[in-house]
């Protein structure tokens, strides 16, 4: 062994019952991307020693010198000192928090820890701003449900991660710490109470936890957080930004926004709109919806709606995206049903089973700007639903009319595919169904790389599925149906509370007639046996000359695009041949990444290191130098698997169907193809069965 200069030397205390893992010869990094569940500390009792002796304690120290001085290996500091004191730090901070609960006509019912790392990382990984774990990682939020007894008093303590946020000027005072002025992902108590005569009327209190002054919003390991909480008014306190009054009104309430009916709605957060359910937009003109009509009719109507799931702004952290119901039987403040003649709701014994008889109202909530997605369902008089609809929550409007791309401004960006004289496309949306951004250039960072990702879809079926949602490369990521416990990795939904854990589920199960009964379980995964049995070409349609159908999963105006679309994407002349589009290494139109020249020459010859690096695949899709940006996704391949995050791209394309195969658009980086770290692109469904779960990318339905 060698001297050494500079050195990172990191000592893990395992606890007595070995609770953090052994560190072995991984590299730092891989240490980095080690962690220490939280159910694994958050029940170590404080006041007991032998509790205590379980808890885990970490020292890493960045710059040291590893010298031999006299036969003796010894630690010193840069400047040459042989003291350096091996100090280790627990792994956990400690948060009590005390409250004290008075104020007229209100009643305190919940308190929440939010925005909360799942997990704890052995060795922090700070970004360029010193902030750790990333928002692109797994947070989640402790419910502490109050009781008689705590209603107006009360204390908790919990074991909880580290959470360094940084500091922001903006709070130069505890009244000054508030959503608007806390760095995003930032740990808070919110204390929510209801109107003692109106509970739908609430009042939400936000503490924000930092370490020492206002500005600080960073809760450090090794540290004990001791907070107080007093509330005492008389009055809503609507001027302290700090407390969010809830008053809400029906959906319905001042909502003449009447829009042409898809299976995906575009909304700007705090947005309201309604709908006929029983209608369908399909080239311009409104048609019926004779399959809804067909099931309403033998199952007694629509008797209701709720909102099924969605996500928050930003993976885990932020506000729900669609909004807080309620309650748990009344979601009426976001989703409602009326009848047309006469403005009353539906119910099981008030249904509506055809076109003009009622109206859907959804309002979605304002609180979370950077948008999101969700579901909401009508359901039948047996409480099975019937029919789903996903809301796309977005400041993206693009004209679903027009032949030209768009660049500017962003929120209207379409592209035009247009390398290829003989094949004529329409403008194409800049991002996959579901994303919240779409880009030009690789995006600067990992949060905003992961607002590309989008949804996924199942061939045929209308209804979204959650991706992949992780700065690492995952080659494959198990999923337990129905499991109550997020999946690392991959994005989580959210209950019509805006906190409960949504779980994923799958099936093989078929019951009458399957295309029906997919649509009873919007939110599951059909397996593959079960897929290859009723899925056909026809749900998508077979090209663009056949109409946009009742399952296109699209907005209005747009549809999913015939695959020969992505041909512009291609170096190559194919031919379009089966052959040909099942041929690898295929060239694209694409410009160089800035870290790695490699592969300018269209990538065939490259190492592929830029792609990876980039989280996702730059292209030129005309004449110009006009590029877009294809995130690495990955994709559901079976219904317990989530495969290739961060390594491949696919992207359904109509056409070129047969019974169990179809085609797309796909690019992967070879690493996860036989160590082979090459670029890979086809056009092709060669390995691509109907029940995978890919990104959809939208054209326009015409001209």
């Amino acid at each position: 062994m060698a001297d050494r200069d500079d050195c990172h030397l990191v000592i893990i205390a395992r606890g007595k019952t070995g609770i953090a893992p052994t560190l072995g010869t991984k590299t730092l990094k891989e240490v980095q991307n080690m962690t220490v569940s939280s159910s694994t500390i958050k029940d170590i009792d404080p006041t007991k020693q032998d509790d205590i002796n379980k808890m885990p304690y970490v020292l890493h120290l960045e710059h040291v010198q590893v010298k031999q001085v006299g036969g003796v290996w010894t630690i010193q500091s840069p400047e040459g000192s042989a003291d350096v004191r091996l100090r280790l730090k627990r792994l956990a901070a400690r948060l009590t928090v005390t409250w004290n609960y008075s104020a007229a006509d209100f009643e305190l019912k919940q308190i929440m820890l939010q925005s909360v790392p799942l997990n704890y990382s052995l060795v922090d990984a700070p970004d360029n701003a010193g902030c750790f774990p990333s928002i692109v990682s797994q947070f989640t939020t402790y419910v502490i449900p109050t009781t008689d007894a705590t209603k107006t008093s009360g204390t908790l303590s919990y074991w909880v991660p580290a959470n360094v946020r940084g500091i922001k000027a903006e709070a130069g005072t505890d009244e000054t710490r508030y959503k608007d002025t806390a760095p995003q992902g930032s740990t808070f108590i919110s204390f929510t109470a209801e109107n003692t005569a109106d509970s739908k009327k609430k009042l939400e209190y936000r503490v924000y936890v930092g370490t020492g002054k206002s500005t600080d919003f960073n809760l450090r390991s090794n540290t004990n957080y001791n907070y107080q909480v007093n509330f005492n008014h008389t009055s809503i306190p609507l001027n302290d930004k700090r407390i969010t009054y809830i008053d809400p009104i029906p959906a319905s309430q001042s909502n003449d926004n009447f829009v042409p009916t898809a299976n995906c709605f575009m909304v700007e957060p705090g947005g309201a709109f309604c709908f006929d359910p029983f209608k369908y937009r399909q080239d311009g003109a409104d048609i019926a919806n004779s399959k809804l009509i067909e099931w309403a009719g033998n199952r007694g109507g629509i008797a209701y709606v709720k909102l099924l799931w969605q996500t928050r702004e930003s993976g885990d952290v932020g506000d729900p995206v669609i909004g807080i119901a309620n309650s748990a039987t009344d979601h009426t403040n976001i989703v409602e049903a009326l009848k047309t003649v006469d403005g009353t709701s539906l119910s099981k014994t008030n249904t509506a089973t055809a076109a003009g008889q009622c109206r859907i109202y959804c309002r979605v909530s304002s609180a979370a700007k950077g948008g999101g997605n969700g579901v909401i369902a009508a359901y039948d008089v047996n409480d099975a639903i019937l029919w789903s609809w996903h809301i796309w929550v977005t400041d993206y409007k693009p004209d679903a009319t027009g032949s030209e791309t768009v660049l500017e401004p962003s929120t209207k960006r379409k592209q035009k595919y247009a390398y290829r004289s003989d094949i004529n496309s329409f403008p194409m949306m800049d991002r996959n169904l579901g994303a919240l951004e779409g880009y030009t250039s690789v995006p600067a960072d990992e949060v905003a790389k992961s607002r590309a990702n989008g949804l996924h879809y199942q061939w045929g079926r209308k209804d979204p599925f959650l991706g992949s949602y992780t700065t690492k490369s995952i080659n494959s990521v198990a999923i337990v149906s129905g499991s109550a416990t997020p999946t690392n990795g991959l994005q989580n939904a959210y209950g019509p509370d805006g906190y409960t854990f949504f779980p994923r589920s799958s099936t093989s199960a078929t019951s009458g007639d399957k295309l029906e009964y997919s649509f009873k379980i919007p939110t599951t995964v059909y397996d593959r046996a079960t897929s290859n049995s009723y899925v056909n070409a026809a749900l998508w349609g077979a090209s663009k000359s056949a109409p946009k159908t009742l399952y296109d999963p699209c907005p209005q105006g747009w549809r999913v695009p015939e695959y020969t679309t992505f041909f512009h994407l291609f170096s190559d002349d194919y031919a379009g041949s089966e052959s040909d589009r099942n041929a690898d290494n295929a060239a694209l139109r694409s410009v160089p990444a800035s870290d790695d020249a490699g592969y300018a020459d269209y990538w065939k010859k490259g190492t592929g290191a830029g792609i990876y690096n980039d989280g996702g695949v730059l292209i030129k899709y005309d004449a110009t130098d006009n590029t877009t940006y294809y995130r690495l996704t990955g994709y559901q391949e079976t219904v317990n698997a989530f495969n290739y995050i961060g390594l491949y791209a696919n992207v359904w394309g109509i056409g070129g169907f047969n019974s169990t195969r179809v085609s797309g658009f796909s690019v992967n980086w070879g690493a996860s193809l036989g160590g082979n770290k090459a670029i890979y692109a086809r056009m092709v469904g060669m390995f691509w069965q109907v029940s995978d779960a890919q990104n959809v990318r939208c054209i326009q339905e015409k001209e």
